[in-house]
């Protein structure tokens, strides 16, 4: 087999897989040997040890199987009681683990692994007289002492393989998919079905109201036959949906399950992190794990490790106190760091904490004013959660000076930013001298959610239960204004209230009813009130990215298709709490005031678009841009509209259904009430046979999607208005 090969592809990714598994058994194992050394199990690290070096020697990597050489036979020395455990030992194995893995990451990128002349003397310094001879004679039989042997016969070895196959990644990805595909299609299955079962309703009602006329009998018994029919088609429609039903659900939970996997997959190596890192800041610190056998999506828990190590870092730099200072303080001399999970149904919680010195709320709040992120009069009213949260701010820090560890103004921030990429949230608890805590919200799976579904604008949108406290129905004079700040009273206490079409830039529908459909938002941050047009109902989702092509779109995280092929677009709690939470908090103690004035005129724009997504795109970027817009889903309602309100633009998508956009530009250029009014197409169509159709429609400007650039778009639009 060559490198090229794919079988040889496939042969190093085991290789791979079994060398990390092999790694981290070896670092827990030197930790227990350091700490315990009367509960290590020196037999267990021997055997990874020994299954590392075998497996270099089939792949022909001679610098690992050499490392793992004589990692075996100083552990081999320590296991037969030839010499005693102490700290230059432990350090010396320590340091070929870490060679180890350097080499291994080395191979991965293609590389040669680095020079090992200084671990390999270091090494035979630490093992004696008795390791400069003992390459020769395990080159020579290629065997161990009989204790350094698995302890499992050939056979239980062959039963254990046949327990358990590795699948790749991407194979498990894919059936995911099509797992969530599965999922739509049982939904569509189960819509079709409640839309049989309305028609069998009505034909009864119709059965019931049409006069039994003698003449009439043939056509009424037909009429009966027919719905007979239907019904025992419907009977039995009924009973397959709900196996398929049931085969679905467990089949997705199934092919999830099989991406899970526990917290303990990415805590364990931390362990050795921290000893490191606290030896090298002249702390002591000790590490304990809770709930690490909860489970998490395989993505999530990729993606977490490095906030992890962020908080921990953080924690050991800024949180924990020296030796003596914390002796001082009548604590113990090693700091405490704990890591717990646990599940609350579809959430992960988690908490990092230590019991260090407390984040300094006098330090954060100078630092803050000095770098006018808000005044010295107003931070003093501010709560202790909300100075805290300053610290999640881009290159925020109190740090005196630049460590390697930290001080350089990174970190958080990117924290809170990985945790929102994951549609999880962050929030801090900190008490002077009793230490920090960072509670953290993430989805056990990113695949499916269980959302609410609710009209808002006039289109569907979704948003995680997870997310919700609860949803409430308000009356119509039920919002007040509290200090420039709108807000509803909710059992007892005055809460942050927006109008979630606000928030969005949608037109808010008028009901015509007294009462106001509400969502209860709360996070660690606290509860925000957003009312919308109407509920629809709850449902378990597929979530879809939204493509490179739309990029990062405030508000939304992903999509959907629903039962009967609708688009609805999936929100992100996190910025909807920020878009209120921003403005400021309500005081409970303030007292309702007047309406704010009324906003200066903002010039209008009509967005014509058939495709949910591009409609909500181009909204948000003309909003942005300080304009009211208005949107419409083809030329016909388009053309409604105009004769509704008046615009200074219409901005129209080319191919839609009932009218098209050249026809609608066509009818608004003819038309005496709306000839001088700019239009611009944006469409997909990119012949000059499409251009030229569009001038000779009478199109002020045309644009296509392939190249569509934000900043060009407000350009043309901005130089029509």
């Amino acid at each position: 087999m060559q490198p090229g090969d794919q079988e040889y592809q496939h042969l190093f990714q085991i290789f791979r897989e079994e060398c990390d598994e092999h790694i981290q058994k070896l670092n827990e194992g030197l930790l227990t040997l350091e700490r315990e050394p009367q509960r290590a199990r020196l037999d267990e690290i021997l055997r990874a040890a020994h299954s590392l070096k075998g497996a270099s020697r089939m792949m022909g990597f001679k610098t690992l199987e050499t490392l793992a050489h004589y990692l075996e036979t100083l552990l081999t020395q320590l296991h037969h009681g030839e010499r005693q455990t102490s700290p230059v030992i432990v350090d010396a194995l320590y340091r070929n683990i870490d060679a180890l893995s350097e080499g291994l990451a080395a191979l991965i990128e293609g590389k040669d692994p680095p020079p090992i002349d200084g671990i390999v003397e270091e090494l035979k310094v630490a093992a004696g007289e008795a390791a400069a001879a003992a390459p020769a004679e395990a080159e020579n039989t290629g065997e161990v002492k009989e204790t350094a042997r698995p302890s499992r016969t050939p056979a239980a070895q062959d039963g254990a393989a046949l327990g358990s196959v590795r699948v790749q990644t991407e194979k498990l990805d894919y059936l995911i998919n099509q797992a969530g595909e599965l999922l739509v299609a049982k939904i569509e299955a189960l819509d079709n079905l409640h839309d049989i079962e309305d028609t069998l309703d009505a034909l009864a009602g119709w059965r019931r109201k049409l006069p039994r006329e003698p003449q009439d009998g043939a056509a009424l018994d037909h009429i009966e036959k027919v719905g007979d029919d239907l019904a025992r088609v419907f009977q039995r429609l009924s009973e397959n949906t709900r196996r398929v039903e049931l085969l679905v659900d467990e089949i997705h939970e199934g092919v999830r399950d099989l991406r899970l996997l526990p917290l303990s997959t990415i805590l364990e190596p931390f362990f050795r992190m921290v000893r490191d890192l606290s030896r090298d800041l002249g702390k002591e610190a000790d590490l304990r794990l809770e709930g690490a056998a909860t489970r998490l999506d395989k993505k999530i828990l990729e993606d977490l490790r490095e906030p992890l190590i962020h908080l921990l870092r953080n924690a050991i730099d800024h949180g924990l106190e020296v030796p003596d200072e914390r002796a001082r303080k009548g604590k113990s001399r090693a700091g405490r760091l704990v890591i717990s999970a646990r599940q609350a149904g579809g959430k992960i919680l988690m908490t990092i904490g230590d019991d260090g010195r407390g984040l300094d709320r006098a330090a954060i709040a100078a630092k803050a004013v000095e770098r006018g992120l808000v005044s010295a009069e107003d931070i003093q009213r501010w709560t202790d959660d909300e100075v805290f949260e300053l610290i999640f701010r881009p290159g925020f820090s109190t740090a005196a000076g630049v460590t390697e560890v930290s001080g350089r103004g990174i970190g958080l921030d990117a924290v809170l930013e990985r945790l929102e990429k994951l549609k999880g949230s962050i929030a801090i608890e900190s008490r002077p001298n009793e230490g920090t805590t960072f509670l953290l919200s993430l989805p056990l799976t990113l695949s499916t959610t269980h959302a609410l579904l609710f009209l808002c604008g006039g289109d569907i949108f979704c948003l995680p239960t997870d997310a919700l406290e609860k949803t409430i129905l308000l009356a119509s004079d039920a919002v007040s204004y509290v200090e420039g700040k709108s807000a509803v009273v909710v059992d007892g206490a005055p809460l942050a209230f927006a109008w979630l079409a606000d928030v969005l830039g949608l037109p808010k529908a008028d009901n015509g009813v007294h009462a106001v459909p509400a969502l209860v938002l709360e996070s660690p941050r606290g509860k925000v009130v957003f009312g919308v047009d109407r509920l629809l109902g709850e449902e378990e989702i597929v979530v879809k990215a939204l493509g490179k092509f739309f990029g990062r779109i405030p508000q939304l995280s992903g999509g959907t298709i629903l039962g009967k092929g609708e688009i609805a677009l999936i929100l992100n709690p996190n910025d909807l709490l920020r878009s209120v939470t921003q403005q400021g908090k309500v005081s409970p103690a303030a007292a309702p005031r007047a309406l704010p004035a009324a906003p200066a005129f903002k010039k209008r724009v009509l967005v014509v678009e058939d495709t949910l997504t591009t409609r909500t795109l181009e909204k948000n970027i003309l909003e942005a841009a300080g304009f009211d817009v208005t949107t419409a889903v083809d030329g016909e309602d388009a053309l409604i509209k105009l004769h509704e309100k008046d615009f200074d633009i219409v901005v129209t998508d080319v191919q839609m259904p009932r009218l098209d956009g050249f026809r609608l530009t066509e009818r608004i250029k003819k038309d005496a009430r709306f000839k001088e009014l700019p239009v611009i197409l944006v469409t997909a169509l990119q012949t000059e046979a499409d251009k030229r159709r569009g001038i000779e429609a009478g199109a002020d400007a045309y644009l296509t999607k392939a190249v569509f650039d934000q900043k060009r778009f407000l350009e043309i639009v901005r130089r029509f208005v």
